[in-house]
């Protein structure tokens, strides 16, 4: 029987179409393609105490909650997952997207702890915070932005930081159980199947929308076993090309390594006829480096002219990086004072202040740090530039950066919409006042008072105990 032309390569040409959008969606998110301009979304789908102070301070003033788990638990299911609710249906909605396009960034990272996908016996946590996450995306799709899914908390906590969802600073869990583990493998699939496969019902949404998902925020290295980590790295990046109908970009942090340690990295799974060597560059993996300048005293004690040499030569360290693999600076602040109330985690001081549990002499006074009005003009200035070189170094030479947080409910320091409005973040985001091309051509300028001995290799070392 005749069967007419058009009914005889329809099925082709379905296939030669389908292969072309997969084609064009995979050159769409790879990461060494897309320049990430964007902020997280910090305190809303995982809980931080000095993000949302309001929903911790009602506790009885000896028993604060110090994390979402004990919020959980304290609370009780019912009464958390109605606090929750409310805090997930008003911390964050669409009008936030429409700004943070506004203010010309391409793309949110959006912290999530893996108890909104599935809980281990005897979790106190609450779940529900998945349809918001769903909810984000499609904001983030009417308003032209990307979106990064970041794993933020893992069973056991991979770093013992209150933002894990688990605090225990100094003693992350997350290898101590063979369950801790093989559930995180278990909600990455989950991640991976939703956002990353073209067959799933909102496929068109997500897969042109997720850009990216980060396997675990903040694994700290230094106390963890890293031939584990890596093999965490390994076996879930397998499960993301076997299980996504989309090359996806997946993110690792760098665990507190030294820069350049994951330059080979060549553990990964020759799962890909398109690869064809064991550079990170030709798996889709972006390496995530986070910054800040202000847990440590060393750090604190650095002049502005200090902190503006250390991240000039952080950038250029990230810079050299990149023949091996893209990277990003995936957290930065515009902080140089840890005084935000609750920063170190509740129960714990400032060492700007010298309070305990740290023992460094007073720094400087934090009775201000959230008071715009106390500001000097030399302060301002100084915050200015710091943030200014931040986005020229991050941007000139590293695969981008995103800002933490978007916003938060007292702070100034940790809130890029206040930075805005205090003009202490520039607007547009390329336009300076003081740094060009990593210079400082602020003819005022003078070097500071505050000198440092130790400097930004102290502030490493401090930087694992802290919980952000």
């Amino acid at each position: 029987m005749y069967t007419p032309i058009t009914t005889r390569w329809w099925p082709l040409f379905i296939l030669f179409y389908s292969t072309l959008v997969t084609a064009l969606l995979q050159q769409s998110v790879n990461a060494a393609s897309f320049k990430y301009r964007g902020v997280a979304l910090g305190g809303w789908l995982v809980l931080e105490p000095y993000i949302t102070p309001s929903l911790f301070l009602p506790f009885n003033s000896s028993d604060i909650p110090v994390d979402e788990y004990h919020f959980c638990k304290q609370l009780g299911p019912e009464e958390a997952l109605k606090q929750l609710e409310t805090h997930w249906q008003t911390f964050y909605n669409q009008s936030d997207f429409e700004r943070i396009k506004g203010y010309g960034l391409n793309m949110v990272r959006i912290p999530i702890g893996y108890w909104a996908f599935e809980k281990l016996p005897g979790d106190p946590y609450v779940m529900g915070a998945q349809k918001y996450l769903d909810k984000a995306i499609e904001w983030a799709a009417e308003n032209d932005l990307k979106v990064w899914v970041d794993l933020h908390g893992v069973p056991g906590s991979q770093n013992g930081f209150d933002n894990s969802g688990l605090r225990n600073i100094g003693y992350p869990g997350w290898f101590n159980h063979t369950e801790n583990l093989s559930l995180t493998h278990k909600v990455l699939k989950q991640i991976y199947t939703k956002y990353g496969n073209i067959n799933n019902s909102s496929s068109t949404l997500y897969q042109e929308t997720v850009i990216a998902i980060e396997v675990v925020n903040e694994p700290l290295g230094p106390l963890l076993d890293m031939n584990k980590v890596k093999q965490f790295y390994s076996e879930t990046y397998k499960d993301a090309r076997e299980l996504q109908s989309i090359n996806n970009t997946i993110v690792f942090h760098d665990a507190f390594q030294p820069m350049g340690y994951w330059n080979t990295f060549k553990n990964l799974p020759q799962i890909s006829n398109n690869i064809t060597n064991t550079t990170l560059k030709n798996y889709n993996i972006l390496i995530d480096h986070h910054r800040y300048e202000v847990f440590s005293s060393g750090a604190l004690n650095e002049t502005i002219a200090q902190h503006l040499s250390s991240i000039e030569s952080f950038a250029q360290d990230i810079g050299d990086e990149q023949s091996h693999h893209p990277a990003v600076v995936g957290e930065w602040s515009a902080a140089l004072t840890d005084c935000t109330p609750w920063l170190n985690g509740v129960g714990l001081g400032s060492r700007y202040e010298g309070q305990e549990p740290y023992t460094n002499s007073r720094i400087g006074d934090c009775s201000n740090i959230n008071n715009w009005s106390k500001w000097s003009k030399e302060q301002k200035k100084n915050y200015r530039k710091f943030v200014e070189m931040q986005l020229d170094q991050y941007s000139n030479h590293t695969q981008g950066y995103i800002f933490w947080t978007f916003k938060t409910e007292t702070t100034i320091e940790w809130d890029f919409e206040r930075l805005v409005q205090y003009e202490i973040m520039p607007q547009p985001l390329d336009s300076r006042k003081y740094i060009f091309n990593g210079t400082d051509t602020d003819k005022s300028k003078s070097n500071g008072i505050r000198i440092s001995a130790n400097g930004w290799l102290t502030s490493v070392l401090v930087l694992i105990l802290v919980c952000i």
